[in-house]
């Protein structure tokens, strides 16, 4: 037996043509499926336009051939890589009336069980791919009035569009719509649509405003993940949960540098003040506003220095800084929140040592927690401990001892980490 030569892509490219070139002859003998016919509501240059904007003019490649051919067909089983093929007549009844006729002719490879004996095969259509043109066709126009009649299967393939099959008489309609009225339609039918659009997003603004709470105005969020929601007002604890970023809760009263909130009907909690965003007409119990506690409470304390509390607790200082070990201390946790946050200047760490320094001092002092002592440990790959006594930063606050001074008495560990605002 001789062999192919032809390349796979060769092969295939020469059974697409053999497919098309059965399509053209089943046009010529066209002996088995009937042309669907229908009339529509407009001139020819509209019909066309339609039928190119829906790819009328064109065909493709079926999934199945069963549902597409008439019932005669057998062994559809045996029936692979289905083409179908339109052929669309368009004949002008008047000038604002246009008769159509659309052919379907359907083509398919028989995989017969002796492979000498396989072959395309043309296939008469059951009228459903011309009634799905004709409708989609239809629906292009905007809905247009039509009639629709199913012709005797004739030779048609030389036909021109004014000797078509004649057409039964239409029954009466309402006036033709030229191209500018169906223009005008599709542009009313986009301005309501977006109209229907934006009041629908108005109505949706209205009801999520009827379902804002009653407490609105007492919703303070969680400036920072990692904020301990505690028992009681005791950095101690127990910490019954750390908060998330803008997680909400209702501020139930403010007192001693602490929020009491509301996490159920009968359950109350507390969280650290400074580490809420209040909302406008709640704020916090005012600090002092002597001179040295202005001046401590203008340094850094706006700026964001990239750095969160990740937990608090008051125990015992087992470090080597004598002013301190020994003795029980609130140590604070500093978290970075970021790379760069981990990678930050001296000043944004000791700026934010400080910070913690002046908040817990005021929290400690109105809660009468007994510690000696705060120490703020930054953690990351580039960590230090900052560590002040609690006369110290008593002093500090109240102005009577230098911004300058308080620095070169805190512990600074390593001292490489904040060089840049250390005195020597």
């Amino acid at each position: 037996m001789t062999r192919s030569c032809l390349p796979i892509s060769a092969r295939a490219f020469a059974l697409f043509f053999v497919s098309l070139l059965l399509v053209g002859q089943a046009w010529a003998q066209a002996d088995s499926s009937p042309a669907v016919e229908r009339t529509f509501s407009c001139s020819v240059d509209v019909m066309q336009k339609a039928l190119q904007q829906i790819g009328g003019f064109g065909g493709g490649k079926l999934p199945i051939v069963d549902g597409f051919v008439t019932a005669t067909s057998t062994q559809l089983e045996r029936l692979e890589r289905p083409y179908y093929q339109y052929r669309v007549h368009l004949r002008p009844v008047d000038p604002n009336t246009t008769a159509i006729s659309v052919e379907a002719m359907i083509s398919a490879w028989y995989a017969d069980p002796n492979p000498a004996r396989s072959e395309y095969r043309s296939l008469p259509s059951n009228g459903r791919l011309e009634s799905d043109l004709l409708d989609r066709l239809q629906r292009a126009l905007g809905g247009s009035t039509a009639t629709s009649t199913v012709a005797t299967s004739a030779p048609t393939s030389h036909a021109s569009p004014t000797t078509a099959a004649k057409f039964p008489d239409r029954p009466s309609k309402p006036a033709p719509a030229s191209q500018e009225q169906l223009d005008a339609i599709l542009t009313q039918r986009q301005a309501v649509r977006e109209k229907t659009a934006t009041l629908q997003a108005q109505i949706e603004q209205l009801k999520a405003s009827d379902r804002k709470p009653a407490n609105a105005s007492r919703l303070a969020s969680i400036k920072h993940s990692g904020v301990g929601v505690m028992s009681r007002q005791n950095f101690g604890g127990p910490v019954l949960f750390r908060a998330q970023a803008e997680d909400e809760f209702e501020v139930i009263d403010l007192q001693s540098g602490w929020a009491q909130v509301r996490l159920a009907p009968d359950t109350t909690a507390y969280i650290q003040a400074d580490e809420l965003a209040l909302p406008d007409g709640l704020v916090a119990k005012a600090p002092d506003t002597s001179p040295g506690s202005s001046q401590a409470a203008s340094t850094g304390a706006q700026r964001d220095l990239g750095f969160s509390v990740s937990r608090e607790d008051v125990t015992v200082f087992s470090g080597d800084w004598v002013r301190l070990k020994g003795k029980k201390v609130l140590f604070v946790y500093a978290q970075p929140r970021g790379l760069l946050s981990d990678m930050a200047s001296q000043d944004a760490k000791l700026g934010y040592a400080k910070r913690i320094f002046q908040s817990r001092y005021r929290t400690v002092s109105e809660s009468q927690t007994e510690v000696e002592g705060v120490v703020v440990v930054f953690l990351g790959a580039r960590g230090g401990v900052a560590a002040a006594t609690l006369s110290d930063i008593r002093q500090w606050v109240e102005g009577g001892l230098p911004d300058e001074a308080f620095v070169n008495r805190c512990s600074l560990d390593p001292a490489t980490e904040f060089r840049a605002m250390r005195l020597n």
